[in-house]
């Protein structure tokens, strides 16, 4: 069975994603035209190196962020890191991930949730949500409910300018 917690030290360390499976295939993706988004035909295979797992586990685990991993036995499976700091009236979902093998069985949902949760009780009004243009991935921030906005955080869009920015209400 699945557990979600609050990362702390004691479930979590800078190697706890070594295994961690991010491979996602990307068929279509969303791109501007105009004024609107639309599908286009962009197939690549997202991955993360030891390095980069690493790197995002550091991330996560700092002070910096409220964290939570879904854990399969001790394994995580999935994980959801929002920035501690507001901007505006956001608090930012930095990353959100549900291992390739657990995608499509609620997992993403509960995080999300628990994400929305943490915003609210921070004083957000809304997250806000830079997000890769793949079309499975919009369609999951769609169904929670956020939107693309035209009130984007300035930085981040410049970033991740293949991104959607996307704000869902807490």
């Amino acid at each position: 069975m699945i557990k979600i917690e609050l990362l702390s030290e004691s479930n979590f360390n800078e190697n706890s994603l070594d295994n961690y499976v991010r491979t996602q295939e990307v068929k279509k993706v969303y791109r501007k035209q105009g004024e609107e988004y639309v599908l286009v035909e962009m197939p690549y295979v997202e991955d993360w190196s030891l390095e980069k797992k690493r790197s995002v586990a550091k991330d996560i685990s700092s002070k910096e962020y409220i964290s939570y991993i879904a854990l399969d036995d001790d394994k995580v499976v999935g994980f959801i890191g929002l920035k501690k700091e507001l901007v505006g009236n956001y608090m930012i979902l930095d990353m959100m991930h549900t291992s390739a093998e657990y995608r499509g069985k609620g997992l993403g949902r509960r995080l999300f949730e628990l994400g929305r949760e943490a915003a609210r009780k921070a004083g957000a009004k809304a997250l806000y949500i830079s997000a890769c243009s793949s079309e499975e991935t919009i369609a999951f921030y769609k169904a929670m409910g956020a939107v693309v906005t035209k009130d984007t955080i300035k930085e981040i869009e410049e970033d991740e300018p293949c991104d959607l920015q996307m704000i869902c209400k807490v």
